[in-house]
């Protein structure tokens, strides 16, 4: 990697305007909580448009910045579930080879997979979020005192409201085990809005060197994510105790990834259709209102997985 003037202001400033997003986690206010779903958005662009140089300048900058103004503590949660897997994914997002070597033709570049690279993104994010979970000590005694103090305010709001015995303890069961699950999948899923939003900056910018990726055509899951799923899925049933939390963390992470590929699906065979809009509207809908549906996606992308990669011309060849 080399490190030059426009590198290390592209890196500062994308990673001042990370720290800035996300002191909202800071502010609690609504407004802010939005604009801190948007924490990774600099970095990718910075990653994506200027190289790999300036996305960790970026993801650097911005964890001091935030360890400066906040607290060291809050800046190594937010790299690690925002900063270092944004950098991680434009790194990826980066990688290029020559088709030649797997079977292409000879002025060709074939770059990294999107597949492999959504797969690692969700080994990464679940990874952050057992690392954290370690750190801030999350387990069965710290899910008790959080179970007391949400039927506290429970009833504080009602005072007639009376958890039972068997309320609590699924309250609590949720809290151990589910709460991890859709914390590591909303992160992949909000760390791919970023990651689709950044590509379309960069590309109408003119910065990207990535080829488009047709996202409704390649948005799958690669074949050995299924097999991870389905040991983790199977850990998550049978384990106990803190294997059970990670194997559950790693399978949340990886069905948002089968969820996202399955409405990519919806996108891909609906194309050209009259009534593709209707379809679409009813699949977020369902997906929104009822989360139950997101068996019917994760099932869609569980049956079709590939490893589609972008080709562009190599410029060291000459045409």
């Amino acid at each position: 990697m080399n490190y030059n003037s426009k590198h290390i202001g592209t890196g500062v400033l994308a990673g001042l305007a990370a720290a800035l997003l996300a002191s909202g986690v800071l502010v609690q206010s609504g407004l802010a909580m939005v604009l801190y779903v948007l924490t990774p958005l600099p970095i990718f662009i910075a990653a994506l448009g200027w190289g790999t140089a300036a996305g960790l300048i970026a993801a650097a900058t911005a964890s001091i910045a935030v360890a400066i103004f906040a607290a060291p503590m809050v800046a190594v949660l937010i790299a690690l579930t925002s900063f270092i897997p944004a950098a991680t994914g434009a790194y990826l997002a980066g990688l290029a080879r020559p088709a030649q070597e797997l079977g292409g033709p000879k002025d060709a570049l074939v770059w990294y997979p999107l597949p492999d690279i959504m797969f690692r993104l969700a080994l990464l994010i679940s990874v952050s979020f057992i690392i954290v979970g370690s750190i801030i000590g999350y387990g069965e005694e710290m899910v008790r005192e959080l179970t007391g103090a949400m039927i506290a305010s429970l009833q504080a709001s009602d005072p007639q409201f009376n958890a039972s015995d068997d309320f609590r303890e699924m309250l609590q069961q949720f809290l151990l085990f589910g709460l991890p699950a859709i914390q590591a999948a909303t992160s992949l899923m909000f760390l791919t809005a970023n990651f689709y939003l950044a590509l379309r900056i960069t590309e109408r910018s003119g910065v990207l060197r990535r080829p488009r990726d047709n996202w409704p055509a390649t948005l799958r899951m690669p074949r050995p994510a299924l097999l991870v799923f389905a040991l983790t899925f199977a850990g998550s049933m049978f384990l106990s105790g803190p294997a059970s939390m990670i194997a559950t963390t790693f399978a949340g992470a990886l069905a948002a990834g089968f969820i996202m590929a399955g409405l990519a699906i919806i996108h891909w065979r609906t194309r050209g259709a009259t009534w593709r809009p209707f379809a679409l509207w009813l699949a977020y809908f369902l997906l929104i209102i009822f989360a139950f549906s997101a068996l019917i996606f994760l099932v869609f992308g569980l049956l079709d997985t590939s490893r589609g990669a972008p080709l562009s011309k190599d410029p060291s060849q000459n045409s």
